[in-house]
């Protein structure tokens, strides 16, 4: 016959072999016969916590502390398992109690700042892992947990150090390859983020999102061959989800395959019917096939979804202005530059819908915010000259179409209205110039 201690180690055997059920048997079997077993509570709470039952396993921890109240692990415990409750701030409690009994409990205060950077208070998070690296310097986990709390609170170099340590300490680490490549990328480096994904897929070949993150990485290096392929191995591993598909269906508008784009964007919203990004991107899909009212739904839709989502304003504006409701479009990109100010781009189109209101002087106003938010901008330059010839402020427009040809030599359409403006105000043999050098560029 068993007696207790005997049920507890064959309960610890068969957890061991992670046959839970049998495990909790023997386990609640030992129980039974000493309701005061708090060994057998916390094994039983571990299993039932491998089965995804929290909340039965908080009951077995909290019978760990009614017999053993200083027991630093089971206050560990439980705190993992109320975070896995979404029971944070109770979590931190169990936590602080367990660092309370045992300040030197690195696992504890790794989990604390998990807790922390789960609540998005990023700099608690910090301290903590910090605190765990300093306890248990060997574990290259809290090195990537530390570095991704970096990165989120806008430090990438300082999380680029953080996976460099990770990978010294484990250079298969995927998750701090990876994380060194959204790192790279986020810094601006496409290469090193390319470099560091091509590593995660050498690790780990079936790894969907590497391919993915990979895929766009090269995207933005224009690249849009290499990324199709990674889009469609991401595909291959894993038909379940939508960013992938709506990142190679933008990538095919890319590249002009738009029949190709409209099937992965409907297949990214039959996956996900609220993916606004997939409804722009089929928007603008069916407006290249000339759907525009087709696109104009999709569009409404995007902003039914995320009022808030800028790019769907500004993306509606430009389509209302192709279908000629300026003033819904202005209504738009009002809208898009509200949420957006910084964004050069969504001011020089409301410029544009303004000029075609007749509307100068606020056209004026956007093309001189979108200059001074970014003074390269071409078009911006181009439409404010135009906007002075309309007036007859002819210095003015000059000295706006020659920063257009100064920043591209190649803008023929620059030449050409600069060449106007020098008929206009007598100088024909500049005019004479810049109508020659637009024939040359074959305007």
């Amino acid at each position: 016959m068993f007696d207790e201690t005997d049920l507890f180690h064959r309960g610890l055997a068969l957890q061991e072999r992670k046959d839970y059920d049998q495990a909790i048997v023997a386990l609640s079997n030992a129980i039974d016969i000493n309701p005061k077993y708090t060994e057998a509570y916390y094994a039983r709470g571990n299993c039932l916590e491998a089965k995804g039952q929290h909340q039965e396993a908080l009951d077995n921890y909290d019978a760990v502390l009614e017999y053993s109240p200083r027991e630093p692990a089971a206050f560990y415990n439980r705190g993992c398992a109320r975070t896995k409750l979404q029971e944070y701030d109770l979590a931190v409690d169990d936590f602080d109690q367990a660092i309370e009994l045992d300040t030197s409990y690195a696992k504890a205060f790794f989990n604390r700042g998990f807790v922390h950077f789960r609540q998005r208070r990023y700099d608690e998070a910090i301290t903590d892992y910090t605190k765990s690296i300093e306890l248990a310097p060997e574990d290259a986990d809290a090195y990537v947990s530390r570095g991704l709390a970096h990165a989120l609170s806008g430090s990438a170099d300082a999380a680029v150090a953080d996976y460099d340590s990770a990978i010294a300490l484990d250079p298969d680490h995927t998750k701090a390859h990876g994380n060194r490549g959204n790192a790279y990328e986020s810094l601006g480096d496409l290469d090193g983020a390319i470099r560091e994904y091509t590593e995660v897929i050498r690790i780990s070949p079936d790894d969907a999102k590497a391919f993915l993150n990979r895929a766009l990485a090269q995207f933005k290096q224009g690249h849009f061959a290499a990324a199709l392929d990674d889009y469609s191995e991401s595909i291959e591993l894993d038909a379940r989800n939508p960013k992938a598909f709506c990142g190679r269906g933008i990538t095919y508008l890319r590249q002009r395959q738009t029949d190709s784009a409209l099937e992965d964007f409907d297949e990214a919203l039959r996956l996900d019917p609220r993916n606004v990004e997939a409804y722009l991107g089929r928007a603008s899909a069916r407006s290249a096939k000339g759907r525009r009212e087709a696109a104009l739904d999709d569009l409404n839709e995007a902003v039914h979804l995320d009022c808030e989502n800028p790019q769907a304003w500004y993306n509606r504006g430009m389509l209302n202005a192709k279908l000629g409701a300026i003033d819904t479009a202005l209504e738009d990109y009002t809208r898009a530059v509200e949420l957006r100010p910084q964004e050069a781009s969504y001011r020089c189109h409301r410029g544009v819908a303004h000029t075609r209101k007749g509307n100068l002087a606020e056209a004026l106003d956007d093309y001189n915010a979108a200059i001074e938010l970014a003074p390269n901008y071409v078009s911006a330059y181009y439409n404010r000259g135009l906007v002075f010839r309309i007036m007859n402020k002819s210095a003015e427009a000059i000295d706006d179409f020659t920063r257009v040809i100064a920043i591209d030599p190649e803008y023929v359409k620059g030449y050409q209205n600069r060449a106007l403006v020098y008929q206009s105000a007598g100088e024909r043999a500049k005019a004479k110039a810049d109508l020659a050098m637009a024939q040359q560029l074959g305007g």
